[in-house]
């Protein structure tokens, strides 16, 4: 069982957020949202505090399944797997992640909107909503979670949440599939 993992980090996204929510009269002004993100063994809580109100997305492993050293989370089998939003469940499909890009997604339905959260690169995954795209996300060397948010989007506090919490849970980015095959085969020769 991997050792127990407890990190906060806090810091600030240039998230543009819509009018409404924005601090002052200046309604095209970039605000600032104050990402938290806590990590420990089985949990992922992002709270997102933005314009006085703050939503918070947790996914947690449940049910004790096998565990995969290379999944932050644990695991990605769904029904090892809960997501709330504002104490709300959410439908969290992850993918089975094994061979090819299209196999790490993860979806998410919550409130009439479909998130879903996809490898772009071996680095970053993209996530969208309703297939518009709101932001990329990258592991960086340091290990935190760095989101580039789409000039046009105008992502809200819970799309914010939702990224976040998807790509401290599931990781982001995935080799192409020719590289894993030969990962594999790299990895069956006896003679490495």
């Amino acid at each position: 069982m991997p050792p127990t993992l407890h990190r906060r980090r806090c810091f600030t996204a240039d998230v543009s957020l819509p009018p409404i929510l924005s601090y002052g009269a200046a309604v095209t002004d970039a605000r600032a949202a104050l990402v938290d993100i806590e990590q420990s063994d089985g949990r992922v809580a992002v709270r997102v505090l933005a314009a006085g109100s703050t939503t918070v997305a947790v996914v947690e492993r449940v049910r004790g399944p096998k565990l995969h050293p290379h999944i932050p989370i644990g695991t990605r089998e769904r029904q090892h797997l809960r997501m709330m939003l504002d104490d709300i469940p959410v439908h969290l499909d992850p993918g089975p992640g094994r061979y090819s890009r299209h196999s790490y997604r993860v979806v998410v339905e919550h409130e009439g909107h479909s998130y879903v959260y996809r490898p772009k690169t071996p680095d970053t995954s993209r996530l969208t909503r309703d297939g518009w795209r709101l932001g990329d996300f990258t592991i960086t060397t340091k290990g935190e979670l760095d989101a580039d948010w789409h000039e046009e989007a105008a992502p809200e506090p819970v799309d914010v949440a939702i990224g976040y919490a998807l790509g401290a849970a599931f990781g982001a980015g995935a080799d192409f599939f020719l590289v894993s095959m030969l990962n594999l085969v790299d990895q069956a020769d006896p003679g490495h």
